[in-house]
């Protein structure tokens, strides 16, 4: 899940310190650890303090709280809600509203912290009941610097199903309460002061970065993009030849010559000129039926030999989708769409008459689909890709 590499073992360092090596910093800023008092040591926590030297030769004592690490959980499901836990602090003397969070496990053998990547998704599990198909590691930062050694992993977990029977539960001395809030409430809550638990703050903060904020429409979804693949080839290719042939079809002077032609090749025919009769009525026939765009078509595919090589984009919003690709660019609003489904890989735009849009699923990062699936709802898709009459 994690796209960072992996900082190295727990065991090689005190307890708590299992966040990134440390960098290197200005000669005069360096403190150095000379001595360790440890004064407490508990299943998570580690209470000592530290003696330092400074690069002057100076010395100090830090009071120190050793911790393994800990993950933190922006989960949103496909109504796009975050999911939030209610929980009573003892140290805030209060319910707090957090997002979804937990402590690494630690190898009382071999002193080792656990992978933050399992540890998110086991805490997802037990606080919400939930798993994730799609994880992204958003950041990683030091929850309190100034006296802890705690290092906070935050991810996005998107794609949520249910656990079911073999769900893993909460800790036996957690109490937790699940609320589902709306994406753009539990953002307006962190920008409004109404939640004031740090890890919760920082990642919807990041979240709204990503949408704007709750004002507008999402950067999420934007854009995806990928290189024409077969399929797409394939349906493209037969978008632009049924265009030309409609195209072709409806030009008066177009058909009034394909008549005209066939007209000739009639008369030839009468007058025994047989194979000049016969060439003028099929060209007549071709032109008549738009059969004859076939070749304009090929003529504009050969003039297109990046045409597997360059990208295709595809941007939505609350508008609709703009799409950009070797067979033409243009914007589609979610009206013009009759359905909009997901098969077989690929996610299948669906206007009924004319060109469709045809893209493959993994042109979306993961929270720019489950946003995307957002904004069919949003438009009055169903979750079987129908159009509703919610519009």
């Amino acid at each position: 899940m994690r796209t960072e590499p992996d900082e190295g073992p727990a065991a090689s360092r005190p307890l708590g310190d299992s966040g990134p090596e440390p960098k290197p910093a200005p000669d005069d800023l360096t403190e150095r650890v000379v001595a360790r008092n440890v004064l407490h040591r508990g299943r998570y926590l580690e209470f000592r303090i530290d003696t330092i030297e400074r690069a002057d030769g100076s010395r100090s004592t830090r009071d120190i709280v050793g911790h393994p690490g800990a993950v933190a959980i922006l989960a949103i499901d496909d109504h796009d809600r975050v999911l939030l836990v209610r929980q009573y602090r003892i140290a805030a003397g209060e319910a707090l509203l957090e997002i979804p969070a937990g402590t690494l496990d630690v190898d009382p053998a071999t002193g080792r912290a656990e992978d933050p990547d399992a540890a998110a998704a086991r805490e997802l599990e037990e606080e919400t009941g939930y798993r994730a198909r799609s994880w992204r590691h958003v950041a990683g930062f030091w929850s309190a610097p100034g006296f802890a050694t705690e290092f906070m992993h935050l991810y996005l977990a998107t794609d949520l199903v249910p656990a079911h029977e073999d769900r893993l539960g909460p800790d036996e001395d957690e109490h937790l309460e699940l609320e589902r809030v709306p994406r753009a409430e539990a953002i307006a809550a962190a920008e409004q002061g109404r939640l004031r638990d740090a890890k919760s703050l920082v990642g919807l903060l990041w979240l709204a970065r990503q949408t704007d904020g709750s004002r507008g429409p999402s950067r999420l979804g934007t854009p995806g993009e990928h290189k024409i693949v077969e399929a797409e080839f394939v349906l493209g290719l037969s978008d632009v030849l049924a265009a030309n042939m409609a195209l072709w079809r409806g030009s008066r002077a177009l058909m009034a010559t394909a008549a005209a032609i066939f007209g000739i090749g009639v008369v030839l025919l009468l007058t025994g000129r047989l194979q000049f009769g016969l060439v003028a009525m099929v060209v007549g026939l071709a032109t008549l039926f738009g059969v004859a765009a076939v070749p304009v078509v090929w003529l504009r595919l050969r003039g297109w030999p990046d045409i597997f090589d360059r990208p295709s984009v595809i941007a939505a919003d609350d508008v609709g989708v703009r799409y950009d690709s070797p067979f033409g660019n243009g914007m589609y609003r979610w009206a013009a769409f009759k359905r909009v489904r997901e098969l077989d890989g690929f996610v299948f735009f669906d206007t009924g008459v004319g060109p469709s849009l045809f893209v493959p699923i993994s042109a979306f990062r993961p929270e720019a689909l489950m946003h995307l699936r957002r904004l069919l709802l949003a438009a009055g898709f169903s979750p079987n890709g129908r159009l509703t009459d919610r519009r």
